[in-house]
C-alpha cells in the first residue's frame, strides 16, 4: 500500500502582518484608539495612557533599554493564557465577532466594538516591542507575561517562527486587568514636539468623544508626566454656542429641538448694534419675540426658552417615511436603529471662552477650527467619516444673507451603538461607512436636520432685521407699510423745513451782528467787572445756542429718513438683482425649451409611424429596435440639456464653487456642438492659459455664456440664410484672466455699437429679440466684480464683434 504523502498546509510570511497594519491602521491617533477600544470590550471602567519620551522602559521585562514608551494600563477582564493565544497570537481572529452577531452583551451590558480582530497590529504604529502583563478576572492571582518584538517580523519568513516570550507567574496578585507597555517608539521626537502633542489632543478629541464619555468608562492621557485633557476642552468650547440643537431618532421619527441665545441675533453691521440694544436688550427681547411669532414661515411650536441663558426654542418633526429617496425593502422604509445627537453653532469672534492655556482671539479660533464638524460616535468612540462628510460647506454662499451651518464654526456629534445600530457598518479601514440602505437613510435623516437648521436660522435673522427695520422706520416717522412714494414727501417737508429754517438762521445772524456791534463795549465794561466772566444770558450766546439747537433737530430728523430711504434702496438693488437672474434664467430655459420641443416631435413622429406599421401588421423587429434606440437617445439628450439649466436654478444659484475656466469652455463647446453643427456652425476653442479658475456660482457663469452663444447663433443663421458666410463659427477663447467670444458673422450694427449694453436695445426682428441679453449679462458679471465689454477691434466688414469678458474680480482660491 502506497505511504501518504505529507499533507500540504497554507503558511504566512510574517511581513504580510506589516503590510495588513499599514493598511488598516492610518495613523498613530487611530492605532492608540484601537487599544482603548480593547479596554473598552473587556468591561474597564477606566484606562489610563502614559507616554514617556525620554526615560528607559523601566516597567518592561524583555526590553528593559528601550528608549520611549507608551503604557496602556486598564481595570478590565484581563486575559488567560487561551485569550492571549486566540486574541494576542492568532492574526485577525476575534471571539467579539461572534459574541457580536449573536447579540451578547458584556458583564457591563456593552456590545464589543472592536469586531476584526486586527486592532493589536496598531501597535506597531506606536512601537517596536510589545509586552503584556495581565491578570484575568476569573483568576487575578495568575500573572501571564506576553514579549515580542515587531522587528522580529522582518526577519523572519513564516509567522510561525517569529520568537515570543512567555511567563506564567502565581503571586498572591488581586487586580484583575492588563498593561501593555509598547517600547522603543517608532516616532520618538514627534512625541517631544509641544505642537504634535497639542494636535495629538484634538485629534483624539474626535476620536474619544468630548462630547459625552461612553458609560462608566474614563480615558486619561498623560505624555511626559503632564496630564492631557480630553473632554473638557469641547466641554468649555460649547458653552460659547449662540444657536444649540438637540435630535433624537426613535426608529421612525426624528424630533428635532433647537434653541438661540438673543445674543445670535445681534446684527454683525456696528450701525445697527445700537439698535439692537435700544430695541432688543432693552426689554430682553419680548418686542422681538411677539414680531418673530406673528410672522409667517418660521419654524414649529416656537416659544420663549425656559431654559436660562437661551432666549427661544422651537422643533420639528421629521418621519423616516416621508424623507425624499428613503430606501425601502418590500414596501417599508429601511430603519437605520435609533440614535441622538446635538450640535452647537458657535461664534468665531466669542468673547466668552476663558481659558488659561487659549489666550487671544486668533487662538481661540483655531482652537473651534480644529474642532470643528458634526461627528459620529459610536459608544464614545469616533468613526472617521470626512470632515464635511454632511456638506455644510456645498450649501454654504458668500453672500452675507447666508444664516445656515457653516462648517467652520459648527461643533457636533451624532451618537450611534453597537447595539442598536448594527446594520451601520464601517469599512474594513475603519474610514467612514459602507454605503448601505440603512446608511442611507441615517445620512437623509441627518440632511433634513441640516435643512430645517438652515430654514429656521434664516428665519430668524432675517425676522431680526425686519424688525429692528420697523422700528428705525417708526422713529423716522413712518409706517413700516408706507409706500415709497411717502418717504419721496416725507424728504420734500423735511427740506422745505430746513430751507426754512435756513432763512430764519440768516435773519438771527443779522440781528447778532447788530447785537455784537452795539454792546461789544457794553460787553467789555461788565468782563472788567466781573474778572473776566461772560454774564449768563448775553444774547449772542443764546441765539447761537438756539439756532443751532434747532437746526441739530432738523438734522438728526433727516438722517433718520436717510437711513430709512438706504435700507429701502438697499432692498429694492436686491430684487433688482434677482430680477436680473431671472430673466437670465428665462432666456436660457427659453432656448433649452426649444431643444426639448424639437425633441419631443422627433420622438411624436417616430411614434405615430410605429403605431400605424403595427395596426397594419407591417411592424418589424428591426423597426421596434430601432425605435427603442430613438427613445434612448431622446431621453439621453433631454437629460443633457436639463443638465445643463440645472445649476441656474433658484437653490443653487447663490452657491459658489472653483471653476476652471478653461475646462468649463471646452464643457460648454461640446454641449452646445451638436447641435451648432447641424445648422452649419461650430465652435472653435482656444485655451491659452491652463489652471485658470474662478471662484462664482455655475448657474450663473453658464446663464452669461448662454446669452452670448446663443446670441452668436442666432446672428449667424440670419447670415447663412443671407448667404453672406458659408459657413458660421463661434470662436472662444480663454487668455487669463479673460474669454473672449466672437464669431465670423456680420458684426455689431454700428448704429447701436454704443448702446449695446442698454436694455430693450436690439436690432432683431420683432418677436425675435427683447434686448435684455446683453444687458442682463453685463449685470451678472458686475454683480461679480467681473467686467462685459464690445472691444474696438472690427472684423473685414469693418463692424466691432469680439466681446470680452474680464473675470478678473472673481479670480481667486
Amino acid at each position: 500500500m502506497a505511504k501518504s504523502p505529507t499533507p500540504k498546509r497554507f503558511d504566512i510570511n510574517a511581513a504580510v502582518v506589516f503590510r495588513l497594519g499599514e493598511e488598516l491602521i492610518t495613523d498613530v491617533v487611530q492605532a492608540l484608539v484601537e487599544l482603548v477600544k480593547n479596554s473598552y470590550d473587556a468591561d474597564a471602567t477606566w484606562v489610563r495612557v502614559r507616554i514617556e519620551t525620554r526615560a528607559k522602559n523601566t516597567r518592561g521585562r524583555s526590553y528593559a533599554d528601550a528608549t520611549g514608551t507608551i503604557v496602556v494600563e486598564d481595570n478590565g477582564d484581563g486575559m488567560d493564557e487561551q485569550t492571549i493565544r486566540q486574541g494576542w497570537l492568532t492574526i485577525a481572529n476575534s471571539p467579539k465577532r461572534e459574541q457580536k452577531a449573536k447579540r451578547r452583551v458584556t458583564g457591563l451590558g456593552r456590545t464589543p466594538i472592536g469586531d476584526k480582530g486586527l486592532g493589536r497590529l496598531g501597535s506597531q504604529r506606536l512601537a517596536r516591542n510589545v509586552e503584556i502583563v495581565t491578570r484575568s478576572r476569573a483568576q487575578p492571582t495568575v500573572e501571564h507575561y506576553l514579549g515580542f518584538s515587531w522587528a522580529d517580523f522582518r526577519g523572519t519568513s513564516s509567522l510561525g517562527e517569529v520568537p515570543v516570550r512567555y511567563e506564567q507567574n502565581t503571586d498572591g496578585g488581586e487586580r484583575n486587568g492588563m498593561t501593555l507597555i509598547l517600547s522603543e517608539l517608532v516616532e520618538l521626537q514627534s512625541w517631544q514636539d509641544r505642537e504634535r502633542v497639542l494636535a495629538l489632543q484634538r485629534q483624539l478629541a474626535s476620536v474619544i468623544s468630548p462630547f459625552e464619555e461612553a458609560k462608566d468608562f474614563r480615558v486619561r492621557l498623560q505624555v511626559d508626566g503632564n496630564d492631557v485633557e480630553l473632554a473638557e476642552i469641547t466641554r468649555r468650547v460649547r458653552e460659547t454656542a449662540l444657536v444649540r440643537y438637540a435630535f433624537e431618532f426613535d426608529g421612525e421619527v426624528l424630533d428635532i429641538c433647537g434653541r438661540a441665545k438673543l445674543k445670535y441675533f445681534q446684527p454683525r453691521s456696528k450701525e445697527r448694534e445700537a439698535s439692537f440694544k435700544v430695541h432688543c436688550e432693552k426689554d430682553q427681547g419680548k418686542a422681538l419675540y411677539r414680531f418673530l411669532s406673528a410672522k409667517s414661515g418660521g419654524p414649529e411650536h416656537m416659544r420663549l426658552s425656559r431654559q436660562d441663558g437661551w432666549f427661544v426654542e422651537f422643533g420639528a418633526r421629521c418621519v423616516l417615511d416621508d424623507i425624499d429617496k428613503v430606501k425601502r425593502t418590500k414596501k417599508v422604509a429601511v430603519d437605520p436603529g435609533p440614535f441622538r445627537g446635538e450640535v452647537d453653532s458657535v461664534a468665531l469672534e466669542s468673547s466668552e471662552y476663558r481659558d488659561d492655556a487659549v489666550s487671544g482671539a486668533s487662538e481661540y479660533r483655531k482652537l473651534v477650527r480644529d474642532l470643528a464638524g458634526i461627528r459620529v460616535y459610536r459608544d464614545g468612540f469616533g468613526i472617521r467619516v470626512g470632515e464635511d462628510w454632511l456638506g455644510l460647506g456645498k450649501q454654504q454662499t458668500e453672500a452675507s444673507s447666508y444664516y445656515g451651518l457653516r462648517p467652520g464654526n459648527v461643533l457636533g456629534f451624532v451618537a450611534i451603538s453597537a447595539r442598536d445600530n448594527p446594520n451601520l457598518e464601517e469599512t474594513t479601514s475603519r474610514e467612514g461607512f459602507q454605503v448601505t440602505p440603512h446608511y442611507e437613510n441615517f445620512f437623509g435623516l441627518l440632511t433634513e436636520f441640516v435643512r430645517f437648521a438652515g430654514d429656521a436660522q434664516a428665519f430668524l435673522r432675517r425676522g431680526v432685521l425686519g424688525f429692528l427695520n420697523e422700528q428705525d422706520d417708526r422713529k423716522a416717522g413712518f409706517e413700516p407699510k408706507d409706500p415709497h412714494s411717502a418717504v419721496t414727501q416725507r424728504i420734500e417737508d423735511i427740506a422745505a423745513q430746513l430751507s426754512s429754517e435756513q432763512n430764519s438762521s440768516g435773519r438771527r445772524t443779522g440781528t447778532r451782528n447788530q447785537a455784537v456791534e452795539g454792546v461789544a463795549e457794553k460787553i467789555g465794561a461788565v468782563r472788567n467787572e466781573l474778572g473776566g466772566t461772560l454774564v449768563e444770558g448775553t444774547p449772542v450766546p443764546g441765539i447761537l445756542e438756539g439756532l443751532e439747537g434747532e437746526i441739530s433737530a432738523v438734522s438728526t430728523e433727516l438722517q433718520s429718513t436717510k437711513e430709512v430711504l438706504d435700507r429701502r434702496w438697499e432692498t429694492m438693488n436686491e430684487q433688482v438683482a434677482r430680477f436680473h437672474e431671472s430673466i437670465s434664467l428665462g432666456l436660457t430655459a427659453e432656448a433649452l425649451s426649444h431643444e426639448i420641443h424639437n425633441i419631443a416631435g422627433r420622438l411624436a413622429d417616430k411614434s405615430t409611424t410605429l403605431l400605424r406599421q403595427i395596426r397594419q401588421g407591417r411592424e418589424r423587429r428591426a423597426s421596434v429596435v430601432a425605435y427603442i434606440e430613438e427613445v434612448r437617445s431622446s431621453i439621453a439628450a433631454m437629460r443633457k440639456q436639463l443638465a445643463h439649466l440645472t445649476p441656474s436654478l433658484r437653490y443653487l444659484r447663490e452657491q459658489r464653487e472653483q471653476i476652471d475656466v478653461g475646462t468649463f469652455v471646452e464643457e460648454l463647446a461640446a454641449f452646445y456642438g451638436q447641435r451648432l453643427e447641424g445648422n452649419g456652425i461650430r465652435m472653435v476653442v482656444q485655451v491659452q492659459s491652463k489652471g485658470f479658475s474662478i471662484n462664482m456660482n455655475k448657474g450663473k457663469l453658464t446663464q452669461v455664456f448662454d446669452n452670448l452663444v446663443l446670441n452668436a447663433e442666432y446672428w449667424l443663421k440670419e447670415a447663412l440664410r443671407a448667404e453672406q458666410i458659408s459657413a458660421g463659427e463661434i470662436g472662444l477663447e480663454v487668455d487669463a484672466p479673460f474669454v473672449r467670444v466672437s464669431d465670423n458673422g456680420r458684426g455689431v450694427d454700428e448704429s447701436v455699437e454704443d448702446s449695446l449694453f442698454d436694455p430693450f436695445v436690439t436690432m432683431k426682428r420683432t418677436g425675435e429679440g427683447r434686448g435684455l441679453g446683453l444687458f442682463v449679462c453685463r449685470q451678472l458679471l458686475e454683480s461679480e466684480s467681473c467686467e462685459l465689454v464690445l472691444l474696438p477691434e472690427r472684423n473685414e466688414r469693418g463692424r466691432r464683434y469680439v466681446f470680452e469678458l474680464d473675470m478678473s474680480g472673481a479670480v481667486g482660491e
